[in-house]
């Protein structure tokens, strides 16, 4: 979208929910962290039950609204390898705790109340959640214009094998044949990532095959805590600022050259600093050069 055609950022802010959802991606990941320290800071403790129900209800809340905003498939982990090499007391409520939380009566119901579609994948490496994922199947909606996917990968390898056995079993020869063997349908490419904290990616960070041209955002905000004013802000970056590239780059490089401080001097993305002893925490990013501003391309 070039400049004169998008809307200003005060416009897009300002703008209702299906206004904007011509801006949205179809389909995004959302690989929140944090929720048990967002749960301390709001005061429950991060060993129970409570906090189950607690965070459920902040995840719904949040998805919610970035259904409404336009997104159709929204992609989040169930249990990650790192939730499943945990020891302690959560691991020990883990598998539970997921089968109840998210897949059990009450769960089901919001899921109605929301007409979502829910499916789980990946569920092939850990049995116990085979029955889980039929009932997703079964009692959530047929159709909706809003699908909620959860994946359970207990591994990095699981990915692989899980892969491996689909293509095999399929026949599949195409990526796309691919995709519809292991998610049973045709689903978009995803092109918004939304991560927590470090800036990484692996495997499980973006659900296999599904990876198109993806533009990744990361935010400190613990647990569920995004809200509508930053995810805004976040597709209005997505939609209206990232999207730069031309075919024809002719006379585009010498457009650099009223921003060769800021190019020069630029930070580098990621670097970061400690909290006490347990978290990484982003380093301060430095203004733009006082010489690149306000400066209109040659």
């Amino acid at each position: 979208m070039s400049p004169s055609t998008a809307p200003t950022e005060a416009e897009f802010l300002a703008a209702s929910p299906e206004q904007l959802s011509r801006f949205a991606p179809k389909a995004m990941v959302v690989a929140p962290g944090g929720t048990r320290r967002a749960a301390v800071l709001s005061g429950i403790n991060p060993n129970g039950d409570e906090y189950v129900r607690w965070s459920f209800e902040q995840m719904t809340a949040q998805f919610n609204m970035m259904f409404r905003h336009g997104v159709e498939h929204l992609f989040t982990g169930a249990i990650t390898p790192n939730q499943w090499k945990e020891v302690g007391a959560y691991r020990d409520h883990l598998l539970r705790w997921v089968k109840e939380s998210l897949m059990g009566e009450r769960a089901l119901e919001a899921y109605a109340q929301s007409g979502w579609r829910v499916r789980l994948t990946g569920w092939q490496a850990i049995p116990e959640l085979e029955e889980a994922a039929a009932i997703l199947e079964e009692k959530t909606a047929r159709r909706s214009t809003r699908t909620l996917w959860y994946w359970a990968l207990p591994s990095y390898e699981s990915v692989w094998e899980m892969l491996l056995a689909t293509a095999h079993q399929s026949g599949a020869r195409s990526r796309e044949a691919l995709i519809r063997a292991t998610y049973g349908e045709d689903v978009p490419l995803i092109s918004l990532y939304l991560g927590f904290s470090k800036p990484e990616v692996s495997p499980v960070h973006l659900p296999p095959l599904l990876a198109g041209q993806v533009q990744c955002y990361w935010t400190v905000r613990p647990g569920y805590s995004l809200d509508e004013a930053e995810f805004r802000r976040i597709l209005y970056d997505y939609a209206c600022l990232r999207p730069t590239w031309r075919a024809d780059k002719t006379g585009r490089a010498e457009n650099a050259l009223p921003y060769k401080d800021a190019w020069m001097q630029g930070p580098t993305l990621g670097l970061g600093t400690r909290l006490g002893e347990d978290f990484w925490y982003p380093a301060a990013i430095a203004p733009l050069p006082a010489s690149s501003r306000d400066k209109t391309p040659v």
